[in-house]
């Protein structure tokens, strides 16, 4: 399998190892995500959308100066040039480009600042935009891609193919935005040169496209396809059995056609589908206190899922600073954070969650928990039928590359038999078995 490229945050740890022996949630370093919420109104009403509250509040750019000022302060403990030896800064809506001067403007101040200071991350930064791509050829979005390019890591939301993309991703009207994006990602890689992976995202509604959905994009191009369930409630076992189809059929198409070295599908990882250690003990999320982002008004949030545009009247709004006062400045702030930080895999988890016998690689979100439960500390699993039928999808797939490669190796059926029977049947499960015991 083709591995990922390489992140920013790993880039810089790789050339700029720490001295200091800061460890973030996964026992190493790496550059924090700094994110703006620069607007929360948005062009299109996608159907899974977390940011269920958005409005048409635009951050000022005063209020934007003062939270890179306080930023590039270094007097923080949350986030400082030693836990953070690089930065990404995040421009996020809504959609971002509908702020786009705004953007420009920060981008700009932000440059002007490190250099004038002689900042450390004046030569370890990274802007990041992730857009739904209608608004792409705008002039003035053209101009910011051409000027910051160099520093820029952009990417165009895209859902696989156009049945699945435009039945989530629609306008208020309706009407789907496929065209649009795949147009603009197009342009941004025959013009900018740019690798633009893809984020597909698998809901109820669309699941049932997810093959057809990343074989287009493999043919249009893509070597780098995230897929992943979203974490709401709402997934059945019915969605397991479509999703391990749908997978199983994908499985086939890679092999098929000589791509399972090409090309890199974050649903299919080796490393996964077996019981993780007790001592991996690690919250895998990082909105408990290694990421940080702020809203229109200056408030600063442990992640932007924190923010009064995503939960709604669900919570309240997780506040751990403001851009006037600072992180932490209140001592109801320092609890929250250290509670925050205090969260790890053991606290969350129920005991049969903390030694499921395929625990490894199942993800969850420390906001959504939160904006479920009201705290952070439990975890939701409503992903967890979805978990099942990717594992068994996992074990179809690596043990037929490594009969294809006449390798020697087996990706083991961790999966209790009564589990796999909710979503395969007795001959199914048979065969995925033989495939793990022949290898």
């Amino acid at each position: 399998m083709y591995h990922r490229i390489e992140q920013y945050q790993d880039y810089i740890a790789r050339l700029f190892p720490p001295t200091a022996k800061i460890k973030s949630g996964n026992g190493r370093v790496l550059s924090r995500t700094v994110t703006l919420q620069v607007t929360d109104a948005c062009n299109l009403c996608c159907t899974y959308c977390y940011q269920t509250h958005k409005q048409h509040h635009v951050m000022d750019f005063n209020t934007a100066k003062e939270f890179i000022d306080m930023l590039l302060s270094d007097r923080y403990a949350y986030i400082n040039t030693k836990n953070s030896p690089g930065i990404i800064i995040e421009f996020i809506g809504g959609e971002p480009f509908l702020a786009i001067d705004l953007i420009s403007k920060i981008s700009d101040y932000f440059i002007e600042q490190v250099v004038k200071q002689h900042h450390p991350w004046a030569t370890k930064f990274m802007f990041s935009i992730c857009s739904n791509g209608t608004l792409y050829f705008d002039p003035r979005v053209q101009g910011y891609i051409k000027k910051h390019l160099n520093h820029l890591s952009f990417s165009i939301s895209v859902d696989g193919c156009k049945e699945l993309h435009d039945a989530c991703r629609v306008f208020p009207d309706g009407s789907g935005s496929y065209d649009m994006a795949i147009k603009a990602v197009n342009h941004f890689r025959s013009h900018f040169h740019g690798e633009m992976g893809s984020k597909m995202t698998l809901a109820p509604a669309n699941i049932k496209y997810t093959a057809m959905a990343a074989e287009n994009l493999v043919n249009l191009g893509y070597s780098q396809i995230f897929l992943n369930c979203v974490f709401e409630k709402g997934w059945t076992a019915e969605h397991a059995k479509i999703l391990y189809q749908q997978l199983k059929k994908l499985a086939d198409f890679l092999l098929g056609n000589n791509l399972e070295n090409d090309i890199y599908l974050s649903i299919f990882e080796e490393n996964l589908g077996h019981k993780m250690a007790e001592t991996d003990n690690d919250n895998w999320c990082g909105g408990t206190g290694c990421m940080i982002a702020a809203d229109y008004k200056g408030d600063i949030f442990p992640c932007l899922r924190y923010m009064e545009s995503s939960l709604g009247n669900a919570q309240p709004p997780m506040v751990i600073g403001t851009v006037q006062d600072g992180i932490m400045a209140t001592q109801k702030q320092k609890d929250c954070v250290n509670c925050l930080r205090c969260i790890t895999r053991r606290s969350q988890s129920t005991e049969d969650c903390f030694n499921c016998p395929i625990g490894q690689g199942c993800a969850w979100c420390s906001a959504y928990n939160y904006q479920e439960f009201g705290t952070a500390n439990h975890r939701a699993t409503y992903i967890c039928e979805m978990h099942k039928a990717r594992v068994l999808a996992n074990v179809y797939f690596w043990n037929k590359k490594y009969q294809k490669h006449k390798e020697n190796k087996v990706f083991r059926n961790n999966v209790p038999e009564t589990w796999a029977l909710r979503i395969i049947d007795k001959n199914e499960l048979d065969m995925l078995n033989i495939l793990a015991k022949e290898n």
